[in-house]
């Protein structure tokens, strides 16, 4: 359980723990943090619990996962619970009584997402697209559109087939980063509405077209 929950780069909810270790992680986390290997939970601002290892255990947590063969394994299972954060938390800033919320959250959840992204990109470009499509918001909420963000949407959309809808939704909010309104058209008219992905991200080239918009 050590070595697994050694591959969290920053605070864990115990949900994330779980993903990792299995559904049994509850006592062990516990026990754990009796033993001073994890630091106890602190509360958040999105007030969710998330425990800490430090550094140092974390360097010997990495080399332990990294003998024992699950390094690449445990690896996957927090890219894929990261791509369901992102995915929640891009659902619920479509909704304004919940938006700022979910920004907290995801600011919560920023170096996981970070190292989850990166692994994406490496090892599995679709899942890479739509983590950054879902994080889109969230960047330009944060004013983050011309920061790492666009460069690992670009480089996702890079390395997805074009005409598939993640590339499309992937295409139209590059236009929207950058505000090129003529080239996030054309993806946009390429693509054709259905696959342009939903709620605000499919309406937002409306707006910098200065029509009218009911997402």
């Amino acid at each position: 359980m050590f070595r697994r929950l050694a591959v969290f780069p920053g605070p864990f909810s115990l949900d994330a723990a779980e993903t990792v270790a299995g559904p049994a992680a509850g006592p062990a986390v516990l026990k754990l943090v009796d033993c001073s290997l994890i630091a106890p939970p602190r509360t958040g601002p999105d007030g969710r619990g998330r425990y800490l290892m430090l550094e140092t255990l974390r360097a010997f947590g990495l080399e332990r996962l990294t003998e024992a063969g699950e390094q690449p394994g445990a690896e996957a299972l927090v890219a894929q619970h990261m791509l369901a954060v992102a995915e929640q938390a891009a659902a619920a800033m479509d909704v304004g009584a919940t938006e700022a919320q979910a920004a907290i959250w995801l600011d919560a959840e920023d170096a996981t997402m970070h190292q989850a992204l990166v692994w994406a990109l490496d090892r599995d470009p679709a899942a890479a697209l739509r983590m950054a499509v879902a994080l889109g918001p969230w960047w330009t909420l944060r004013g983050h559109r011309f920061g790492p963000g666009f460069a690992w949407l670009r480089t996702a959309a890079e390395r997805v087939a074009p005409g598939d809808p993640v590339w499309c939704a992937g295409q139209v909010l590059l236009g929207e980063m950058t505000q090129d309104v003529r080239e996030a058209l054309g993806h946009f008219t390429a693509c054709g509405t259905p696959s342009a992905g939903t709620g605000r991200r499919r309406c937002w080239w409306m707006r910098w077209w200065g029509g009218r918009s009911t997402c």
